[in-house]
C-alpha cells in the first residue's frame, strides 16, 4: 500500500452557551457508527475546540482520500451520522444556513463555515498507509 499525504480542512461554527456541557457529554462518546463512516470516508485526526470568548467551535481534519466530494457525500447521506447530526444540531449556529438543518437534507447554505487555511509550517500533518 502507498504512502498517502493527508490535506487538511478546518470550519467555524457557533455553540449555543447553554449547551456547551451537553455537547461535550455527546462528544465525550461519539457514536462507534459515526466515527466508522468518518474514517471509510478518508477523515483522519477530525479535532473540535472550543472558544468561550467567542463562542464558537473550531473543527480540523485531515483528508486522506482522492475523492472528497464522493467521501463527503457518503458522511451526509449515512443514516446513523444524520441521526447523530440530529442531536447535534440544537446545540449549534451556523453563520452561514438557511431553511431545514443538514440533518433533515436542508442545503441552505454551509452548515460548518469553511476556513481558508493562511499558515502552515510546511510539515506534512500525517502520513498514512
Amino acid at each position: 500500500m502507498s504512502e498517502q499525504t493527508s490535506k487538511r480542512y478546518g470550519g467555524v461554527i457557533y455553540l449555543r452557551a447553554e449547551k456547551l456541557e451537553e455537547y461535550k457529554k455527546l462528544h465525550a462518546a461519539v457514536w462507534p457508527g459515526v466515527l466508522a463512516r468518518l474514517e471509510k470516508s478518508n477523515i483522519r485526526n477530525f479535532t473540535i475546540y472550543y472558544c468561550k470568548e467567542l463562542g464558537v467551535l473550531f473543527s480540523h481534519y485531515e483528508y486522506v482520500g482522492t475523492d472528497y466530494e464522493m467521501d463527503t457525500q457518503a458522511i451526509a447521506d449515512d443514516k446513523v451520522t444524520r441521526e447523530w447530526w440530529k442531536v447535534c444540531e440544537p446545540c449549534q449556529e451556523s453563520l452561514n444556513w438557511e431553511g431545514p438543518p443538514p440533518s433533515e437534507g436542508g442545503t441552505g447554505g454551509v452548515w460548518w463555515q469553511p476556513l481558508e487555511e493562511v499558515f502552515h509550517d510546511d510539515h506534512p500533518a500525517a502520513t498514512y498507509k
